[in-house]
């Protein structure tokens, strides 16, 4: 078994079947740009996601110049506020739903049909 099947405080535990692992969720976070190194073209390559996520939310990002916008796991939320205080973690509405790999580490990304569900 892979390490990602234990939860890790602060993470709470959940029962089994009680979180679909198939069908995580992404989340959205900011973070300042000078706490990232970014290569290639990050930004407009998830632009698309990120746009897919607005629209589900009903309102856009509201980043700050200095901030970027990241994709994250719906679990790694917890981990990410108790351990990097600069991220600020956008409300759960903003959200899409993803499919995950057999490896369940690895996730799928079809807007149509994020937007569908």
């Amino acid at each position: 078994m892979y390490k990602v099947r234990k939860f890790m405080p602060p993470l709470p535990d959940y029962e089994p079947g009680s979180y679909d692992l198939l069908r995580p969720l992404i989340r959205f976070i900011s973070i300042p740009r000078a706490n990232a190194t970014i290569t290639f073209e990050f930004e407009s390559i998830i632009s698309p996601l990120l746009n897919a996520a607005a629209v589900r939310a009903g309102r856009s990002f509201n980043v700050n110049d200095d901030h970027m916008v990241l994709p994250v796991h719906e679990l790694q939320v917890p981990h990410i506020e108790d351990k990097f205080p600069d991220a600020i973690v956008f409300p759960e509405e903003y959200y899409l739903r993803a499919l995950a790999h057999h490896s369940l580490r690895l996730v799928v990304n079809h807007i149509t049909w994020h937007l569908g569900t």
